[in-house]
This record gives C-alpha cells, sequence and structure tokens, in this order.
C-alpha cells in the first residue's frame, strides 16, 4: 500500500470552485460550481450571512479557499482541478 501524500500540489489544468455548506461532523451540500472566485463571491458572502450563528471565524487557505464559521454551521469556496479526458488518457489523473 503506497503513502498518501499530504503534499498539495497546484492545479494545472481548469479550475472549478465549489461552494459548500454544512454543520460540524455532519457533512455538507454542495450549492453551487462556479467557473471562478469573482463569479462565487456574491454567492459564498450570501451563504455566509444565511449561517444563523454569530461568525465565529473566517479564513482563506494557502489555495485561495475561503470559509467562515459559525456556531456549528460552515461555508466554503474551495478550488478542484477540473478532470479532463486528455488527462486521464495521459495517465495523469
Amino acid at each position: 500500500m503506497k503513502p498518501v501524500s499530504i503534499n498539495q500540489q497546484r492545479p494545472t489544468g481548469p479550475v472549478v470552485w465549489i461552494l459548500s455548506q454544512g454543520e460540524d461532523h455532519e457533512g455538507g451540500t454542495v450549492l453551487g460550481v462556479y467557473a471562478s472566485k469573482e463569479a462565487a463571491k456574491g454567492p459564498f458572502a450570501e451563504a455566509a450571512r444565511n449561517i444563523p450563528f454569530d461568525l465565529d471565524a473566517a479564513w482563506q487557505d494557502d489555495d485561495g479557499a475561503v470559509h467562515a464559521h459559525g456556531g456549528c454551521d460552515w461555508v466554503s469556496l474551495k478550488p478542484h482541478q477540473v478532470v479532463t479526458q486528455l488527462s486521464v488518457e495521459a495517465g495523469t489523473r
């Protein structure tokens, strides 16, 4: 069994931004998929405003992902690399 690498690699192909919300230890749901971080700013802000508790944390990761947390509820906007047929065929995915 190969060890799992904890080093994050920067995406080299197309990237989409996935907006999700949920509760701590309960999982979450996808609210939307966006072509750019800029396009998701409004929906992210709206989802964060809809957290029924006061926000107790907000932060940005090194990869540009943004998060908001209040009580046990959270909202996240994270980049995800798009896997294309070419990358599958090339064996890079």
